[in-house]
């Protein structure tokens, strides 16, 4: 996948559960469930885990393996990061000061 348009990257920020969840994921190697990302995202955005995991799966990272930023196993709930995630590791680190 080649580098994120600045648009793209704007998109992807552009949503606190999209920013927590890679956040979350950057902390833990790279690769988690998605049960591990709700409950590492739910209480730092104040939404109840059920919305944060239908919002995940339906929307959130469906939208970050559009843009190659994510791999998104959804018969196993594995999220994984790609190389082109580290175009947004500078602005993700933002999110955690």
């Amino acid at each position: 996948m080649d580098e994120l348009t600045t648009d793209e990257i704007f998109d992807v920020l552009g949503h606190s559960h999209r920013r927590h969840a890679l956040s979350a994921l950057m902390n833990c190697n790279g690769k988690a469930t998605v049960t591990e990302l709700v409950e590492k995202t739910s209480y730092r955005i104040e939404t109840p885990p059920e919305r944060v995991e239908v919002g995940l799966h339906h929307s959130h990272l469906p939208r970050l393996e559009g843009l190659g930023v994510v791999e998104y196993d959804s018969e196993t709930n594995v999220v994984e990061l790609t190389d082109t995630a580290s175009d947004l590791e500078p602005f993700v680190k933002l999110v955690d000061e």
